[in-house]
Protein backbone atom coordinates (compact mmCIF):
# COMPACT_ATOMS: atom_id res chain seq x y z
CA UNK A 1 0.00 0.00 0.00
CA UNK A 2 1.14 3.55 -0.68
CA UNK A 3 -0.19 4.77 2.66
CA UNK A 4 0.07 3.85 6.30
CA UNK A 5 -3.26 3.64 8.18
CA UNK A 6 -3.32 7.33 9.15
CA UNK A 7 -2.45 8.48 5.62
CA UNK A 8 -5.00 6.06 4.15
CA UNK A 9 -7.76 7.53 6.33
CA UNK A 10 -6.73 11.08 5.48
CA UNK A 11 -6.71 10.31 1.75
CA UNK A 12 -10.15 8.66 1.96
CA UNK A 13 -11.48 11.65 3.87
CA UNK A 14 -10.27 13.99 1.10
CA UNK A 15 -11.67 11.71 -1.60
CA UNK A 16 -15.12 11.51 0.00
CA UNK A 17 -15.06 15.25 0.62
CA UNK A 18 -14.47 15.78 -3.11
CA UNK A 19 -17.29 13.39 -3.99
CA UNK A 20 -19.59 15.22 -1.59
CA UNK A 21 -18.72 18.59 -3.17
CA UNK A 22 -19.47 17.24 -6.64
CA UNK A 23 -22.80 15.84 -5.45
CA UNK A 24 -23.70 19.14 -3.81
CA UNK A 25 -23.04 20.98 -7.08
CA UNK A 26 -23.55 18.42 -9.87
CA UNK A 27 -23.87 20.63 -12.97
CA UNK A 28 -20.71 19.17 -14.58
CA UNK A 29 -22.26 15.71 -14.35
CA UNK A 30 -24.64 16.64 -17.18
CA UNK A 31 -21.80 15.69 -19.55
CA UNK A 32 -22.22 11.92 -20.19
CA UNK A 33 -18.46 11.24 -19.99
CA UNK A 34 -18.10 13.07 -16.66
CA UNK A 35 -21.19 11.31 -15.35
CA UNK A 36 -19.90 7.88 -16.36
CA UNK A 37 -16.46 8.44 -14.82
CA UNK A 38 -18.03 9.77 -11.63
CA UNK A 39 -20.16 6.62 -11.37
CA UNK A 40 -16.99 4.57 -11.79
CA UNK A 41 -15.32 6.60 -9.03
CA UNK A 42 -18.23 5.90 -6.68
CA UNK A 43 -17.98 2.16 -7.37
CA UNK A 44 -14.24 2.26 -6.69
CA UNK A 45 -14.83 3.80 -3.26
CA UNK A 46 -16.16 0.52 -1.95
CA UNK A 47 -13.75 -1.58 -4.02
CA UNK A 48 -10.75 0.11 -2.46
CA UNK A 49 -12.01 0.81 1.05
CA UNK A 50 -13.88 -1.16 3.68
CA UNK A 51 -17.31 -0.02 4.83
CA UNK A 52 -15.81 0.35 8.30
CA UNK A 53 -13.36 2.91 6.89
CA UNK A 54 -16.05 4.75 4.94
CA UNK A 55 -18.31 5.26 7.97
CA UNK A 56 -15.40 6.93 9.77
CA UNK A 57 -14.97 9.78 7.26
CA UNK A 58 -16.03 13.29 8.15
CA UNK A 59 -19.64 14.01 7.19
CA UNK A 60 -20.35 10.36 6.32
CA UNK A 61 -24.06 10.81 6.99
CA UNK A 62 -24.35 13.65 4.46
CA UNK A 63 -22.13 11.81 1.98
CA UNK A 64 -24.14 8.58 2.00
CA UNK A 65 -27.37 10.56 1.77
CA UNK A 66 -26.07 12.45 -1.30
CA UNK A 67 -24.83 9.21 -2.89
CA UNK A 68 -28.27 7.66 -2.38
CA UNK A 69 -30.00 10.71 -3.84
CA UNK A 70 -27.68 10.65 -6.86
CA UNK A 71 -28.27 6.92 -7.35
CA UNK A 72 -32.05 7.27 -7.13
CA UNK A 73 -32.06 10.16 -9.61
CA UNK A 74 -29.76 8.23 -11.95
CA UNK A 75 -32.00 5.17 -11.85
CA UNK A 76 -35.00 7.32 -12.68
CA UNK A 77 -33.16 8.76 -15.71
CA UNK A 78 -32.68 5.29 -17.22
CA UNK A 79 -32.27 6.67 -20.75
CA UNK A 80 -29.39 9.05 -19.93
CA UNK A 81 -26.47 6.71 -19.26
CA UNK A 82 -27.57 3.08 -19.05
CA UNK A 83 -23.98 1.79 -19.03
CA UNK A 84 -23.25 3.70 -15.81
CA UNK A 85 -26.00 2.06 -13.75
CA UNK A 86 -23.81 -1.01 -13.22
CA UNK A 87 -21.29 1.08 -11.27
CA UNK A 88 -23.90 2.62 -9.00
CA UNK A 89 -25.51 -0.73 -8.26
CA UNK A 90 -22.04 -2.17 -7.67
CA UNK A 91 -21.37 0.47 -4.99
CA UNK A 92 -24.54 -0.39 -3.10
CA UNK A 93 -24.17 -4.13 -3.60
CA UNK A 94 -20.65 -4.13 -2.18
CA UNK A 95 -21.60 -1.94 0.75
CA UNK A 96 -24.52 -4.19 1.68
CA UNK A 97 -22.45 -7.35 1.24
CA UNK A 98 -19.87 -6.02 3.68
CA UNK A 99 -22.31 -5.12 6.48
CA UNK A 100 -21.72 -8.36 8.45
CA UNK A 101 -18.00 -7.60 8.59
CA UNK A 102 -18.17 -4.00 9.84
CA UNK A 103 -16.49 -3.58 13.18
CA UNK A 104 -16.98 0.19 13.45
CA UNK A 105 -19.56 1.40 15.94
CA UNK A 106 -20.63 4.30 13.71
CA UNK A 107 -23.92 3.66 11.88
CA UNK A 108 -23.59 2.80 8.18
CA UNK A 109 -27.18 3.98 7.46
CA UNK A 110 -27.66 1.44 4.68
CA UNK A 111 -30.97 0.33 6.20
CA UNK A 112 -32.16 3.88 5.51
CA UNK A 113 -30.93 4.30 1.95
CA UNK A 114 -30.94 0.86 0.30
CA UNK A 115 -34.76 0.65 0.26
CA UNK A 116 -34.77 3.94 -1.69
CA UNK A 117 -32.31 2.52 -4.21
CA UNK A 118 -34.30 -0.71 -4.54
CA UNK A 119 -37.57 1.19 -4.96
CA UNK A 120 -36.07 3.51 -7.58
CA UNK A 121 -34.65 0.63 -9.62
CA UNK A 122 -37.83 -1.43 -9.65
CA UNK A 123 -40.28 1.41 -10.27
CA UNK A 124 -38.12 3.06 -12.94
CA UNK A 125 -37.88 -0.18 -14.87
CA UNK A 126 -41.62 -0.75 -14.64
CA UNK A 127 -42.30 2.83 -15.73
CA UNK A 128 -39.86 2.47 -18.63
CA UNK A 129 -42.15 -0.07 -20.28
CA UNK A 130 -44.87 2.51 -20.99
CA UNK A 131 -42.31 5.00 -22.35
CA UNK A 132 -40.71 2.37 -24.60
CA UNK A 133 -44.10 1.31 -26.00
CA UNK A 134 -45.46 4.85 -26.35
CA UNK A 135 -42.35 6.37 -27.95
CA UNK A 136 -41.11 3.30 -29.83
CA UNK A 137 -37.74 3.38 -28.07
CA UNK A 138 -35.24 0.58 -27.82
CA UNK A 139 -36.22 -1.54 -24.83
CA UNK A 140 -33.40 -1.73 -22.26
CA UNK A 141 -35.12 -4.73 -20.68
CA UNK A 142 -34.41 -6.75 -23.83
CA UNK A 143 -30.69 -6.76 -23.01
CA UNK A 144 -30.92 -9.94 -20.94
CA UNK A 145 -27.25 -9.94 -20.00
CA UNK A 146 -27.40 -6.44 -18.56
CA UNK A 147 -30.75 -7.05 -16.85
CA UNK A 148 -29.47 -10.31 -15.35
CA UNK A 149 -26.37 -8.59 -14.00
CA UNK A 150 -28.40 -5.74 -12.53
CA UNK A 151 -30.86 -8.14 -10.91
CA UNK A 152 -27.96 -10.06 -9.36
CA UNK A 153 -26.73 -6.79 -7.88
CA UNK A 154 -30.22 -5.77 -6.80
CA UNK A 155 -30.81 -9.10 -5.06
CA UNK A 156 -27.96 -8.29 -2.67
CA UNK A 157 -29.07 -4.68 -2.18
CA UNK A 158 -32.66 -5.75 -1.50
CA UNK A 159 -31.57 -8.10 1.27
CA UNK A 160 -30.46 -5.19 3.47
CA UNK A 161 -34.08 -4.41 4.31
CA UNK A 162 -35.67 -7.58 3.04
CA UNK A 163 -39.11 -6.96 4.52
CA UNK A 164 -39.34 -3.56 2.79
CA UNK A 165 -38.23 -5.09 -0.50
CA UNK A 166 -40.84 -7.85 -0.22
CA UNK A 167 -43.53 -5.37 0.72
CA UNK A 168 -42.67 -3.23 -2.32
CA UNK A 169 -42.71 -6.20 -4.69
CA UNK A 170 -46.05 -7.47 -3.40
CA UNK A 171 -47.58 -4.00 -3.58
CA UNK A 172 -46.39 -3.44 -7.15
CA UNK A 173 -47.42 -6.92 -8.26
CA UNK A 174 -50.89 -6.48 -6.79
CA UNK A 175 -51.29 -3.07 -8.43
CA UNK A 176 -50.20 -4.25 -11.87
CA UNK A 177 -52.18 -7.49 -11.61
CA UNK A 178 -55.31 -5.49 -10.77
CA UNK A 179 -54.71 -3.14 -13.71
CA UNK A 180 -54.17 -6.12 -16.01
CA UNK A 181 -57.39 -7.77 -14.86
CA UNK A 182 -59.30 -4.53 -15.43
CA UNK A 183 -57.88 -4.23 -18.94
CA UNK A 184 -58.78 -7.84 -19.72
CA UNK A 185 -62.34 -7.42 -18.47
CA UNK A 186 -62.83 -4.12 -20.36
CA UNK A 187 -60.90 -4.55 -23.63
CA UNK A 188 -62.61 -1.61 -25.33
CA UNK A 189 -61.02 1.03 -23.07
Amino acid sequence: SLFNNAERGKFLNQLVSGVRKILQNPQDLSDPNNYHEFCRLLARLKSNYQLGELVMVDNYQESIQLMAKFTVESLQMWQFAPNSIHYLLSLWQRMVASVPYVKATEPHLLETYTPEVTHAYITSRLESVAVVVRDGLEDPLEDLGMVGQQLDQLSVIGRCEYSKTCQLLVQLFDTYAREYQELCSNPAT
